[in-house]
């Protein structure tokens, strides 16, 4: 059997002396002799609760390291916010662009769609002949200024009205023939659309009627357009409107 360390031994031996018979001689031995407290500690204490403090300092270091990334992520996500936020606006401002576009472009479209329109009323006007020469012969396209006076008389005589005069001013083209099957004298008040809407016929169909009552002859309302609806086509049909379709 291994004798015992001899600073362990002096240290049984001084314990020796004392008599503990109560507590207080527990408390006033340790007081007298303070390096016995760590020997009392190894009796009492187990391992895992004498390293406990050293574990402790441990988790507090680990919850500083933490505490900094703590920080840095807190700092991550301000910058991040900073930066949705400047995402933001520039989406708002890009939507904005975009909306700036879209109305160019619905303009442009109408520009381009007015001239397209413009382009194609020419075309009709200059080449009315061909148009209509499958309805008429002797065809004459009637400068308004021939209508005009005819207008004025009427309207002073309160035959029309101011309204249904500037009405007929609106027309397209009228145009003069012969329908060449019965070689009839007859009217057409034009209008002309590259597409073909409902208001388009019910036009053509008053202004006619206007001219008839002023020329006191047939006046057929015309429509001639490119693209033209199903049902506005059946319209015109039920209406007695002649309707041309025809490419451009």
């Amino acid at each position: 059997m291994e004798s015992a360390n001899p600073e362990q031994k002096n240290l049984e031996n001084e314990m020796e002396k004392y008599k503990v018979l109560t507590f207080a001689d527990i408390i006033k031995a340790l007081k007298e002799h303070p390096e016995w407290l760590e020997e009392l500690r190894k009796i009492i204490l187990t391992t895992e609760l004498i390293e406990l403090p050293k574990k402790f300092e441990e988790m507090l270091e680990r919850m500083k390291k933490l505490e900094k990334k703590v920080d840095k992520i807190e700092k991550d996500v301000e910058v991040l916010k900073q930066d949705v936020a400047i995402l933001k606006q520039d989406v708002a401002i890009l939507k904005q662009d975009v909306a700036i576009l879209k109305q160019d472009v619905n303009y442009l479209k109408g520009e381009f769609g007015r001239i397209k329109g413009r382009e194609f009323e020419r075309t009709i006007r200059e080449r009315y002949y061909a148009y209509f020469g499958k309805l008429l012969r002797k065809s004459k396209l009637i400068p308004f200024e021939e209508i005009i006076p005819l207008l004025d008389s009427a309207e002073d005589e309160k035959l029309i009205t101011e309204e249904q005069r500037f009405s007929v001013l609106q027309l397209d083209l009228i145009v003069k023939g012969e329908i060449k099957v019965t070689k009839k004298e007859v009217y057409l008040a034009v209008e002309i659309s590259y597409s073909l809407q409902e208001d388009d016929i019910e036009k053509a169909i008053e202004r006619a009627g206007i001219l008839a009552h002023i020329f006191k002859k047939e006046v057929i309302p015309v429509v001639v357009a490119v693209k033209i609806k199903e049902e506005i086509e059946k319209s015109a049909e039920e209406k007695g409107v002649l309707l041309i379709k025809t490419d451009f």
